[in-house]
């Protein structure tokens, strides 16, 4: 093990947050006063989760608690932690100052061990106290096969990889979406009882849609409903939630629009603060252009269902660019467009010309040019953003299958990123993930950059002769090194893993609670014109 190593195993996040007190403690003296006791632990929704109960003779000068969730030996993974606020504790039902107890709710424990846990109780005046106990988690059930993936390529001893954390948005069980590490341990599951990959990690929760519904799950394993948005002519989610400007952007379906309409919405209250209809966008971008939308653009007519005639743009992803503005959207059957966030006006459209857009004079003047040696997207997924300010997706190769003509159809699919030169109306491709042209995942999958080129690529039905059908998680680092890479049987369904997320969960920090409005449900405020 190098030195570098062994010292980033030795500084545990416990002993930063004690480093970080060591100039405030010389006169303290309320950490030595205080008698805390760990009386017990209370297994929570899952193996995962366990309420870890203290007894404090004078919660009156306590501060906050942390916790840390020691990785097992020969991991290089970060551990699983976290600094509560008292207050935070005690708005959650944790804290009862009359007993002078509290309750720590450790989260991303190893199901089946025998974890230590370690925490830190932080006073008024600076001083702390650590403690440790050892919590046994009981076996978890795992119909999706997380605990037992195939091993293409185990984690590697490198420290590069700047996540080590997964959020796998998958389907295949009640126990949806599920948190691996970077060595492929399951160390949290979704406790909701949804079988749907709409999710997301925001403000250290997880969001998950449910029928008409926006959830929010908490990592100690509770739930609440964000909004019910039916009363706004939303009959279902569909494929993303995703990080927009100002709160969470979520892709619904209505009986008139399939999969053309996304609404941003408040994360806390649910209140739909933006929304953006890409059927009335581009029709209008038609009319003005002189085009016919109807040739291009197509209602639902209460035909719901993705297989329906009104499928005709089929978005997937929607992601914001800061840099100027806007938000761009995958249109798995036509193409990449970008419009402006205030105005919804188009400002360019990336894809490939054999398509279906491409013969309309209206769209194809938004058209970027794709220089020899960049190949533009096709049927692509999960657009984002990079840190050099890039445009990143999955390229799945896939024509489509509603707009004629179809587009190619390539042998194999690639994570692909675009440098943007607006003032030259030029997309060049800069970076890719062939993979030896080896894997063709045709529908869903993604592709995720955390620090800067540290990548995590998902084939959600990954395609090769030599290992059948499975979904498959692989890691890069920005060398190009391949630091894990895990795959699990799938079915046609694509339900292993539709997509997955690098997240964080060391070091995290939980403060007071903002207020939520009693009904959690925004409804009464949603604008309803979009759907009609």
């Amino acid at each position: 093990m190098n030195e570098f190593l062994s010292m980033k195993m030795l500084i545990s996040p416990i002993a930063t947050f004690l480093l970080a007190a060591v100039s405030s403690v010389a006169n303290a003296h309320q950490a030595s006063d205080t008698t805390i006791a760990i009386t017990g632990h209370t297994v929570g929704r899952t193996p995962f989760i366990s309420k870890i109960h203290l007894s404090v003779s004078d919660l009156s000068v306590l501060e906050s608690v942390s916790f840390e969730v020691v990785p097992k030996p020969g991991s290089v993974t970060r551990s699983i932690s976290a600094l509560y606020r008292k207050q935070y504790l005690a708005d959650r039902g944790y804290v009862s100052a009359l007993a002078g107890k509290i309750t720590v709710p450790a989260f991303g424990l190893y199901q089946g061990y025998n974890n230590q846990v370690n925490l830190v109780c932080f006073f008024a005046d600076g001083s702390s106290k650590p403690l440790t106990t050892l919590v046994s988690t009981a076996p978890f059930d795992d119909a999706c096969n997380f605990d037992a993936p195939v091993v293409h390529q185990a984690r590697t001893t490198t420290t590069a990889l700047s996540y080590d954390f997964i959020l796998a948005a998958s389907a295949c069980s009640e126990y949806s979406p599920v948190i691996l590490d970077t060595d492929g341990a399951v160390r949290w599951v979704g406790i909701a009882g949804v079988r749907e990959y709409y999710t997301a990690f925001f403000n250290n929760g997880v969001y998950l849609a449910n029928g008409t519904k926006l959830l929010r799950m908490e990592l100690d394993g509770t739930v609440r409903v964000v909004a019910d948005y039916a009363s706004a002519g939303v009959v279902g989610f569909h494929h993303n939630i995703d990080i927009g400007k100002r709160g969470l952007i979520l892709d619904v379906n209505s009986d008139k629009y399939i999969a053309s309409v996304h609404l941003e919405v408040d994360a806390i209250t649910g209140k739909i603060l933006k929304k953006w209809n890409l059927a009335k966008i581009i029709s209008a971008a038609m009319v003005a252009g002189g085009d016919n939308p109807s040739e291009f653009v197509r209602e639902a007519n209460g035909h719901y269902g993705f297989q329906a005639y009104g499928d005709w743009t089929h978005d997937n992803a929607v992601t914001y660019r800061p840099s100027d503005n806007s938000i761009i959207i995958s249109s798995r059957e036509n193409f990449v467009i970008c419009i402006d966030y205030d105005t919804s006006a188009i400002k360019w459209i990336l894809g490939d010309t054999a398509k279906r857009w491409y013969q309309f004079p209206s769209l194809r003047k938004f058209a970027l040019v794709a220089p020899p040696g960049t190949t533009a997207p096709v049927g692509q997924h999960s657009v984002s953003i990079t840190k050099d300010n890039n445009l990143l997706l999955f390229d799945n190769g896939q024509r489509s299958a509603h707009q004629y003509p179809t587009g190619p159809n390539r042998s194999y699919s690639a994570p692909r990123k675009y440098a943007l030169n607006l003032a030259a109306n030029v997309a060049t491709e800069v970076w890719n993930f062939t993979n030896n042209q080896s894997i063709r995942s045709r529908f869903r999958s993604s592709v995720y950059e955390d620090a800067a080129s540290n990548y995590l690529v998902t084939y959600a039905r990954a395609e090769n002769p030599n290992r059948g059908l499975r979904a498959e998680i692989l890691g890069l680092t920005p060398s190009g090194e391949k630091v894990f890479d895990y795959s699990y049987p799938t079915s046609t369904d694509y339900n292993e893993a539709y997509r997955a997320l690098p997240i964080h969960l060391e070091q995290l920090r939980f403060g007071p609670r903002a207020a939520v409005s009693a009904s959690n449900n925004a409804a009464a405020e949603i604008h309803r014109d979009w759907s009609r």
